[in-house]
């Protein structure tokens, strides 16, 4: 019997873990998707691991060009219901999910209001859950920020505009970051923190250069588009500055070793 099968033998005894994520339909995006596969599996390679993509929209856009699996082909295409359904099938009991979320918000509200049969399933919280978790995260991101003497730094975050309680802890380290960092701001695509007010700022401060860091999994389409853009409406086009930007999350490490405690924590549970 090969390692390999001998760690899928033991890991039958053990919670399933489903990794839930939006997904991209952009090659970069799954590649950052892919670092963040790579480093969960190796971290947790005695449990068996399943991938539930949250985005419909995704799904399809993928499936319509032919693409029904991730990962160098390796993990299937498949919404939450579809790996609950398969998990039964292999007769597993308990089952951990770990949202790859940044807030609670939404997509965390559609995996937790998810069925789930006749599963024992325990969930782990996003990335900025407590007021511990806004400080982790500045610290963990901090190495990618531009020199404050000449550069304006701004996290980029998804946010949400119908829903914009669920942007209460992006308000939150807006604040933080401008507190405990010199030139360092938080804005949202979509409601709170506003870019609009965000720029109005940097351009009293006379900085040459802008610095963006992801507050999202992958550099998808809203970073490469809606920050990183050459149209008028990108905020890099707005600023009229140097512009630079970070990898998505997925592809940070230390943002990936947030998420493997917090599963580490989870599977505890059980």
């Amino acid at each position: 019997m090969t390692m390999e099968e001998m760690r899928k033998l033991k890991g039958k005894d053990k919670p399933a873990i489903v990794i839930a994520a939006f997904g991209s339909s952009m090659t970069k995006g799954r590649e950052n998707l892919e670092i963040a596969d790579t480093v969960i599996r190796e971290s947790l390679a005695s449990y068996q691991i399943f991938w539930a993509f949250t985005s419909g929209f995704i799904l399809k856009k993928l499936k319509g060009r032919g693409i029904d699996a991730v990962f160098q082909g390796k993990t299937p295409l498949k919404d939450l219901s579809e790996i609950y359904r398969l998990l039964e099938e292999k007769g597993v009991k308990e089952v951990f999910v770990q949202g790859l979320f940044i807030i609670n918000g939404e997509e965390f509200k559609i995996v937790r209001d998810q069925p789930t049969g006749g599963l024992d399933v325990k969930y782990g919280r996003p990335l900025l859950y407590g007021d511990k978790d806004i400080k982790d995260l500045a610290s963990v991101l901090s190495p990618e920020f531009g020199d404050p003497s000449s550069t304006a730094t701004i996290l980029c975050a998804h946010g949400n505009k119908k829903n914009p309680r669920f942007n209460d802890r992006l308000v939150d380290m807006d604040h933080y970051l401008r507190k405990n960092f010199k030139n360092v701001f938080l804005a949202s695509i979509e409601g709170p923190p506003d870019f609009e007010v965000v720029a109005e700022e940097i351009s009293d401060l006379g900085l040459e250069r802008v610095r963006f860091i992801p507050l999202m999994l992958t550099y998808g389409d809203h970073v490469a588009n809606d920050v990183m853009g050459d149209e008028p409406g990108s905020w890099k086009s707005k600023l009229g500055l140097e512009a630079s930007c970070a990898d998505g999350m997925a592809a940070n490490r230390k943002v990936l070793d947030m998420f493997i405690e917090r599963i580490r924590s989870g599977l505890s549970g059980f």
